[in-house]
């Protein structure tokens, strides 16, 4: 069984519509401590992304604050896709400069997924690859994350709204297969990036 951004993403990124003003989307990078949000259009589909750096520009330049954030789009981006394997994605982050990575299904925005979301993924794997074969196995520290106790499936776990992420008491599976790909990590292949907006 592989583990895939799906089950690690967060399912709820922080979007925009293309004509938000500088002064909204400032805001909302503010309010919700973000680096960047993503922008949409009505039928959310992925147009670019709004940095705080553009906002910082915009804001060092005088730009109208009520002016909408189209000309500060950044089309420029590496996606991943929901099924994509985890060994997979941690070759993009290791061969880019990305910190957090759009995912996207038929064009459209379905969550995020960052470079310490995949990290955390592969410190628990390793883990459960080096500890015990015990059926009850318990993987030490809160990280998260948890297993599916119907699917085995390891996820991760979605913060309420407006909160902290939930902390579990650990991680507890008996799956085996999740050894497997623990082990195939030590060999990440430098992979070409799925595809990529370009500035126009």
């Amino acid at each position: 069984m592989q583990v895939t951004v799906r089950d690690l993403m967060t399912s709820q990124p922080l979007t925009i519509g293309a004509l938000t003003s500088v002064e909204d989307a400032t805001r909302k990078i503010l309010e919700r401590a973000a680096c960047e949000l993503y922008v949409v259009d009505d039928s959310g589909r992925l147009l670019g992304t709004i940095s705080d750096y553009s906002m910082l520009k915009a804001r060092m330049t005088q730009s109208d604050s009520q002016e909408p954030v189209g000309k500060f789009i950044s089309r420029k981006m590496l996606l991943l896709t929901p099924d994509m394997r985890l060994d997979e994605v941690a070759g993009y982050f290791r061969e880019s400069c990305y910190s957090r990575l759009a995912v996207v299904d038929d064009g459209r925005i379905v969550g995020q997924l960052s470079r310490c979301d995949v990290l955390r993924a592969m410190v628990v794997l390793e883990e459960i690859a080096t500890a015990s074969a015990d059926d009850d196995l318990e993987v030490a520290e809160p990280c998260g994350m948890a297993t599916d106790p119907e699917t085995g499936r390891i996820h991760r776990l979605e913060p309420p709204a407006d909160s902290e992420l939930p902390t579990p008491a650990g991680l507890r599976t008996n799956q085996k297969a999740e050894i497997k790909t623990a082990r195939s990590l030590g060999a990440l292949a430098s992979r070409k990036p799925l595809c990529r907006f370009t500035s126009e």
